[in-house]
C-alpha cells in the first residue's frame, strides 16, 4: 500500500487542529460564559440604578395606569427600530429585562410588558437568584428611601445561556467556514517543504542509468541530507562495484586471448603431424574449442567497451547503415559460402544516414547476421530489409532456422542464456550485447516467427525513431 507524506501530514495535522480548537473552544467558553456574567449583571445594575434615577420621584403625580399602557407599547414600539431585513428570532435580545416597581404594601405599581405580575424579589436588595414558574432569574433590586418604592430589574437565565450559545455557535460557523482555507494552506505549505524531495527525485529520474555521481546535498533541507549522504554511499559502491566488474571482463578477455592463440597455433601444428585420423579429429576439436573461447573473448570486450559511461560509445554521428550492413557481410561471406546460404538484402534505394555510432552499430550487425548464420541450415535463407518508415527506420533480419518458441523469447536478451539442448555454436552474449547497442540509440526491439504456419524461423526487427535520424 503506498503511503503519501502529504496526506500523512495533512489529515494528521488537520485532527490534531481540530482537538486544539475544540479544547481552546470549550474552555473559552467555560471563560466567556463568566465574563458575560459578569459584563450582563453590571449592565442588569446600570439598569437597574437608572431606573431608579429616572422614576424614583415625584411618585405623587405619577399616573400609573398611563406609564403602565406605554410599557405595555415599548414591544410594539422597539419593532420600528430593529433591522427589517432579517427576521428576529425568537430567542432575540429585544425585551429581555423584566422590569417592576412595587410600592407600599407589595403592591405593583408598574411592571414591563414580559414581567411575571408575582415580585421578582425575596426581600434582599442587591443581586438575587430566584425561580418563578419554573423560570430561573437573575434579579437586581434597590429601594428607594424617599419613596419607599423596590425597583426590581430582572433577566431570565436562559436568555443568558442562549447569548453564550450564539457566541459559541458563532465560533464553530467561523471554524467550519476556515477549515477549508486551513487544509488548502497546510496542503501548499507542505508542498512547498516537499519540494526539494521532489526536485531531487526529478534529478534521479532524468539521469542516465549509468550515471553514479553523487547527488548534490548543498540545498537540501537538513532532515533529508542523511539520506541523499547514505544514498551517495550507496552510488560511490554501485560505481566501484560497476568499475571492478568492467575491469575485470576487459583484463581476463585480454589476458586469455593470447593463451588462446597460443593453444590455437600448436593445435594447427601438431594436427599437420598427426599420424591417424583420430589424432586429426582430435586436433580438430581443439581448435573448434578454441574458436569458440576465441568468440566468447570478443563478446566480452564488447561488452566491456560498449558499457554506457564509454564516452566512445557516447560520441554520435552520421553514417550509413546501409554501408555497415555491406561491409558485416563481406567480413562473414566466408561462414555463408561455407553453409551455402543465400543472403538478400533490401535497402531504400536512396541512401539513409542515421545518427549514431558507427562502431556499436557495427557490433549490433554483426551479431545479428552471425546468429542468422549459425543457426540457418546449409542452403537456407537470410533476408536483410532496411525500411524507412513513417517515425521509424527499421531494420529487419529474418533466417529460415529452427527458432525460438515463444516461451523463451522474453528471455533471450540475458547474458548467457542459452535454449537447452541447443547444438548451435555461441556463447550467449550476442543478443545481449545486440540490447545494449539497441539501448544506446533508444531503439525499440520486436521478436517474431518467419514462418507463424510452421513455427519455424527467427526474425527480429529494430526500429529507431526518427529523432536520431540525421536531417
Amino acid at each position: 500500500m503506498k503511503h503519501s507524506i502529504r496526506k500523512f501530514l495533512l489529515i494528521n495535522l488537520l485532527l490534531a487542529m481540530t482537538v486544539i480548537i475544540s479544547l481552546t473552544a470549550i474552555g473559552n467558553y467555560c471563560l466567556d460564559k463568566q465574563d458575560i456574567e459578569e459584563h450582563l449583571d453590571n449592565l442588569l445594575s446600570q439598569a437597574g440604578l437608572s431606573f431608579t434615577a429616572i422614576a424614583g420621584h415625584d411618585i405623587q403625580n405619577q399616573n400609573w395606569q398611563k406609564l403602565q399602557e406605554r410599557m405595555d407599547a415599548v414591544p410594539a414600539q422597539a419593532q420600528k427600530y430593529m433591522n427589517h431585513d432579517k427576521t428576529p428570532e425568537p430567542s432575540s435580545y429585544a425585551g429581555k429585562y423584566r422590569f417592576q416597581i412595587w410600592g407600599p404594601n407589595h403592591t405593583l405599581l408598574l411592571r414591563s410588558a414580559n414581567a411575571p405580575t408575582t415580585m421578582l424579589s425575596q426581600g434582599k436588595f442587591g443581586f438575587n437568584d430566584l425561580i418563578i414558574n419554573n423560570i430561573h432569574y437573575r434579579v437586581f433590586s434597590n429601594y428607594n428611601q424617599d419613596t419607599h418604592l423596590i425597583f426590581i430589574v430582572a433577566e431570565p437565565y436562559f436568555e443568558r445561556d442562549q447569548l453564550a450559545h450564539h457566541i459559541m455557535i458563532d465560533d464553530l460557523y467561523i471554524m467550519l467556514l476556515t477549515y477549508p482555507l486551513a487544509g488548502l494552506l497546510i496542503w501548499i505549505i507542505i508542498g512547498r517543504g516537499l519540494r526539494s524531495l521532489n526536485q531531487i527525485a526529478h534529478a534521479l529520474t532524468k539521469r542516465e542509468p549509468y550515471y553514479l555521481e553523487s547527488v548534490n546535498a548543498s540545498d537540501a533541507p537538513l532532515e533529508i541530507q542523511p539520506l541523499i549522504q547514505e544514498l551517495n554511499q550507496l552510488l560511490q559502491r554501485l560505481k566501484d562495484a560497476f568499475e571492478r566488474e568492467k575491469r575485470f571482463a576487459g583484463d581476463a578477455a585480454h589476458e586469455l586471448r593470447t593463451p588462446l592463440a597460443a593453444i590455437r597455433t600448436q593445435a594447427q601444428v601438431a594436427s599437420l603431424v598427426a599420424s591417424s585420423p583420430e589424432q586429426l579429429a582430435v586436433m580438430q576439436n581443439v581448435i573448434l574449442g578454441v574458436d569458440r573461447a576465441h568468440h566468447i573473448v570478443n563478446q566480452l570486450l564488447a561488452m566491456g567497451r560498449l558499457a554506457p559511461d564509454n564516452e566512445h560509445f557516447k560520441t554520435y554521428q552520421p553514417c550509413s547503415l546501409e554501408h555497415i550492413i555491406q561491409e558485416v557481410l563481406k567480413s562473414l561471406s566466408a561462414m555463408t559460402r561455407e553453409k551455402g546460404i543465400c543472403v538478400i538484402f533490401n535497402h531504400p534505394p536512396q541512401t539513409v544516414t542515421i545518427h549514431g555510432n558507427a562502431t556499436a552499430l557495427q557490433i549490433l550487425v554483426r551479431n545479428l547476421v552471425d546468429n542468422a548464420i549459425r543457426y540457418t541450415p546449409n542452403t537456407g535463407k537470410i533476408q536483410i530489409d532496411l525500411k524507412l518508415e513513417t517515425e521509424y527506420l527499421a531494420l529487419t533480419i529474418a533466417d529460415d532456422g529452427p527458432g525460438i518458441p515463444e516461451k523463451f523469447r522474453a528471455r533471450i536478451f540475458e547474458r548467457f542464456f542459452r535454449i537447452f539442448g541447443n547444438e548451435a555454436p555461441g556463447s550467449g552474449l550476442g543478443l545481449s550485447i545486440v540490447k545494449q547497442v539497441a539501448d544506446l540509440h533508444h531503439a525499440h526491439i520486436v521478436t517474431t516467427e518467419t514462418d507463424p504456419i510452421e513455427h519455424t524461423g527467427f526474425t527480429i526487427i529494430i526500429r529507431f525513431p526518427l529523432q536520431h535520424l540525421s536531417e
